[in-house]
Formats: structure tokens, sequence, C-alpha cells
């Protein structure tokens, strides 16, 4: 029962740790105008301990290419990323989802 609750805590907390890093990206996100619906961008990033980006690749394309650049620029911008509230929590290599109208 415990391994449960600390899981579930942890995974709660890594969670939060990807949305801060999400929110963190959107907020240097320029959107090219007139996108059509709400494509789904999928990039791989690897980051250092510190946060700092060292690569970022698109893994799956919204099928718009501005909108992919855009995130591009804004991941490498968005350098360093947040850190996590533990450092158990920390991720070399995320996969992060991004659509403009979330």
């Amino acid at each position: 029962m415990a391994k449960q609750a600390s899981d579930a805590t942890r995974s709660k907390a890594n969670d939060a740790y990807i949305r801060s890093i999400q929110s963190k990206i959107k907020g240097n996100v320029v959107l090219p105008p007139d996108i059509p619906g709400n494509p789904e961008a999928i990039f791989d990033v690897v980051q250092l301990p510190t946060g700092e980006i060292i690569d970022a690749q698109l893994r799956k394309s919204s099928g718009v290419r501005a909108y992919d650049d855009a995130v591009q620029r804004a991941i490498l911008k968005s350098s360093p990323l947040p850190k996590p509230e533990t450092p158990e929590l920390f991720q070399r290599s995320l996969t992060l989802r991004f659509r403009p109208l979330d």
C-alpha cells in the first residue's frame, strides 16, 4: 500500500515537472498565423542536469511546418529548462507534445 502511495506521489510530481517544462516552452512559442485545427507536434528533447538543452528533434510533425519550426525555436529558447522538485525526477531525455490550442 505504501509503495502505491509513493508511486502515485512520484507520478504526480513527475507530471508537474513535465507541465512546468511545457509551460515554459509554450510561453516562448510565437504562433504562425492561420494554423488549421489543433495539430500536435512531438519532440524528443535531451537536457543536462542543469536543464540546459543539448538537442531537440522533431519526432512527429504536426503537418504544419511553420508550427513545428516555431515550437523547435521555442524549445531551444527555453534553455535552461525548469528543474524538478527532487533530483530523482530528472529525466535526461524527454518526449514532449505540443498543440497550439492546449
